[in-house]
């Protein structure tokens, strides 16, 4: 197993501290020389694991860094667990499921039908729904669409099933009845719809 280059206080934590990259080895930039030790990929991962647990204990096993560089180690960060599911390739050693996971974000969770539904219905939705309907060039696609997939044998049997459904008809007749009615009631005046 090659070793691996730890960071003793995680790159993460000494960026938001501030600290400037002084040396490279290796073309890896390292912040300051007591940061950096040589483990095993497997050692790097328990170490990650145990700064995620609170637990410095895999880290002194392999070296003694200074109390001050130890004062900036972040316990208990989530960042952790994912540096070392990383470096372990999802190890069966260590969990990184549930809380453990650093995208944890207390178990919320969602219906996405139900979420849809309701995001269907809210005012923005349709308002963009009706202006791409309105849109000449949707009109022309859909028509385009609706005229090739109308001539395909299987939708032709289907269309025609359809047609002939118990409610297609009645709201077909429906339809012809209201309109000869119109017709006949006032023909060019509002009467009708002046109620």
């Amino acid at each position: 197993m090659s070793n691996h280059k730890h960071h003793i206080v995680p790159k993460y934590k000494c960026e938001e501290l501030g600290l400037t990259t002084s040396y490279k080895i290796d073309g890896i930039e390292f912040y300051f020389k007591e940061n950096m030790v040589e483990v095993p990929r497997e050692q790097h991962a328990l170490i990650h694991w145990g700064y995620k647990c609170n637990d410095l204990k895999p880290l002194l096993e392999v070296c003694n860094p200074p109390q001050w560089v130890i004062d900036m180690i972040p316990l208990g960060d989530n960042r952790d667990s994912g540096a070392a599911s990383y470096i372990t390739k999802l190890s069966t050693n260590i969990d990184t499921s549930g809380e453990a996971n650093p995208m944890w974000k207390g178990g919320i969770s969602y219906d996405m039908k139900a979420y849809r539904k309701a995001y269907n219905q809210t005012p923005k939705f349709k308002e963009s729904r009706r202006v791409t309907l309105q849109r000449p060039e949707y009109k022309a696609k859909k028509k385009a669409y609706d005229k090739v997939h109308s001539q395909i044998p299987e939708n032709k049997a289907k269309n025609k099933a359809y047609e002939q459904t118990p409610e297609v008809r009645a709201r077909r007749k429906a339809t012809r009845l209201r309109n000869k009615l119109e017709k006949q009631q006032g023909q060019g005046t509002l009467n009708q719809f002046l109620g």
